[in-house]
């Protein structure tokens, strides 16, 4: 394997690695805006120009794929020059409106700036002003920030091949055209938002999330997303107690505060703050890059919808009148699943294994019948979407046995007198209201007033710690906001 040499740094790469891939490998950070490992190479914004031995100038990094012995200089003079140039270019027309910028604090023109940029402007002509437009229902473009990078641009045509964003005009006129009926065409549109994460300064922006407070301000942990059985790794922020975002893991890691700022004293979100990151473990340059580079617009957005509104009370229920309690006074109507039979616990494959398993020893402990509820299923891709809309699906099947058909014709002849129905996320409607008691777990109360029981409400899986099985991989999930009391604490509390 052939060795590249970087600011006097050794490493060992494999035949065909880009070069900036490789300078991670050895610790050593190539700034770039056009770059990245999942577009075709463009070489255009010219911030990875660096000085190769046998060269008779500074080349792009990103045009260079490692296939012999290379020695490289990312120090030269003359190089940081260059990027001096390119940074005052791109600072000419650029809005001074970090204070309410979404990206403050995590873009890439604002440090790359701070490192390496102009001490003083030069150019007192007149500004470029753009505006903003709409790109989808859920994404605005604000022109004026745009580096023409073309990540946006490449992607949509590359990976997507829907396009629907374009360069248009050329040179210093240059400009983003939107094209919005290409971005609405169903072929790609599921993957349309990743333009967001892509996007290396505050151009392209989420408009739910366009008033976030700064990025060291958030509550952030990595976990995987529940809403289907693929499991993508994602990064899950949260704000004053409120879920605010999903995003990629990859458009976090390489805006870490150990990554390349921290020698620059420049604040940015803590790595080791973030929950669930012990799965990663200690930071280092060759991360930047994952493989969970993209996820889908369905596990980007419709959380929101999904699991929202909810209601986090705990109720009475009795017939038509609901009375609010608190835990303690719960715990103590709850104890009445206990003293009824026969009985059968009904689980969401939104359940952990975690709770599975204590569902299951309560159900074994007091005599009850248990069985998985119907996983809703949907269209799938050949890229990420899978089939079945929940993450736990082969989770049940091996630790309570599934779907036992003959438990859920039990619920609907009414053969049960207790029941505990833990519904959020699943399939089918069953007729719960024939039992004379019900521990109802779901988002919001049940709409059927006839109910007598309790309801008690669900933990949503960006508030679980514990683990799933994607697809017959076990992994594990991570807190971003945490809830009290649990689905696990009322198993553990009926089991005691």
């Amino acid at each position: 394997m052939p060795i590249v040499k970087i600011d006097g740094k050794e490493v060992e790469v494999e035949n065909g690695t880009n070069l900036i891939i490789a300078a991670l490998k050895a610790g050593v950070y190539i700034p770039h805006y056009c770059y990245h490992p999942t577009l075709p190479v463009v070489a255009q914004c010219r911030m990875c120009l660096v000085k190769v031995q046998g060269a008779p100038k500074p080349v792009p990094a990103c045009t260079i794929t490692v296939e012999k012995d290379i020695e490289v200089d990312t120090r030269d003079e003359k190089v940081k020059k260059l990027r001096e140039i390119v940074l005052e270019l791109l600072l000419q027309h650029h809005p001074v409106d970090c204070p309410v910028c979404p990206r403050s604090g995590e873009c890439d023109l604002q440090n790359f700036t701070y490192i390496w940029g102009p001490e003083k402007k030069r150019y007192d002509g007149k500004r470029r002003l753009k505006g903003w437009i709409r790109v989808s229902e859920k994404i605005l473009l604000f022109k004026e920030r745009c580096v023409l990078c073309t990540r946006c641009v490449r992607f949509l045509s590359s990976f997507t091949r829907t396009g629907g964003i374009d360069v248009t005009r050329r040179g210093f006129m240059s400009d983003l055209s939107i094209f919005p009926d290409r971005l609405a065409s169903e072929s790609g549109s599921n993957y349309v938002g990743n333009i967001i994460d892509l996007c290396p300064v505050g151009a392209l922006v989420d408009e739910a999330t366009v008033y976030l407070p700064r990025a060291w301000r958030v509550k952030r942990a990595l976990t995987h997303c529940p809403l289907c059985e693929r499991g993508c790794r994602i990064v899950v922020e949260a704000w004053k107690g409120k879920i605010v975002r999903v995003k990629t893991f990859d458009n976090m890691l390489d805006k870490a505060e150990e990554h390349l700022y921290s020698p620059h004293e420049i604040i940015q979100p803590a790595y080791n703050e973030i929950e669930g990151i012990q799965e990663i473990g200690e930071h280092s340059y060759d991360k930047l890059y994952t493989e969970d580079m993209l996820i889908c617009d369905i596990g980007r957005w419709r959380w929101r919808e999904f699991f929202f509104p909810r209601d986090t009370n705990i109720y009475i229920l009795e017939g038509e009148k609901r009375k609010k309690v608190e835990w303690s006074e719960a715990k103590k109507v709850a104890e009445r699943f206990l003293d009824l039979n026969p009985k059968a616990i009904l689980l969401t494959p939104f359940a952990t294994n975690e709770e599975m398993s204590a569902f299951l020893k309560l159900a074994k402990k007091s005599g009850a019948d248990i069985s998985m509820l119907p996983t809703i299923e949907g269209p799938e891709d050949e890229i990420l979407i899978k089939r079945r809309k929940a993450p736990n699906h082969i989770g049940g099947e091996r630790i309570i046995g599934g779907v036992k058909q003959d438990v859920l014709n039990g619920v609907n002849s009414g053969k049960y007198k207790a029941l505990i129905f833990y519904r959020m996320g699943s399939q089918g409607t069953f007729n719960v209201k024939t039992a004379d008691f019900v521990i109802y777990i779901d988002i919001t109360p049940p709409r059927d007033s006839y109910i007598r029981g309790i309801f008690f409400p669900a933990t949503i899986p960006y508030e679980k710690r514990g683990t799933y099985t994607y697809g017959g991989e076990q992994k594990s999930i991570y807190p971003v906001l945490e809830k009290s009391p649990s689905e696990l604490d009322l198993a553990n509390f009926l089991c005691s």
